[in-house]
């Protein structure tokens, strides 16, 4: 809801909504599914003998890259690398894991 303030002349001024701009730094800050996708594909890929933290990764970071993509303009920090290497990764460790138990 807007909030009125007196300004000088005695005109009523309203606050608006955030802008765009202000709403990617919100989402950039808030954009914790690429990270958390990185790091499961990564342990995953490391430690775990059955390929569910590469699957859990690979599910993050797709959420990552979609909420990524909703930022506009080409040089902000959207974590969108970020989602790609959890993919990547992911994809990577399953296809390993996939690898050993059919060998």
């Amino acid at each position: 809801m807007p909030m009125a303030n007196r300004g000088q002349g005695g005109g009523t001024q309203f606050q608006s909504q955030p802008n765009r701009t202000e709403r990617d730094r919100i989402v950039r800050r808030t954009n914790s599914f690429a990270y958390t996708g990185a790091v499961l594909s990564l342990v995953g890929m490391l430690i775990n003998p059955f390929g569910i933290l590469s699957v859990l990764g690979i599910v993050f970071s797709s959420i990552g890259l979609a909420r990524a993509n909703e930022l506009s303009g080409s040089n902000r920090i959207t974590g969108r690398g970020t989602a790609i290497l959890g993919l990547v990764v992911g994809i990577v460790g399953i296809t390993f894991i996939a690898y050993r138990l059919i060998s």
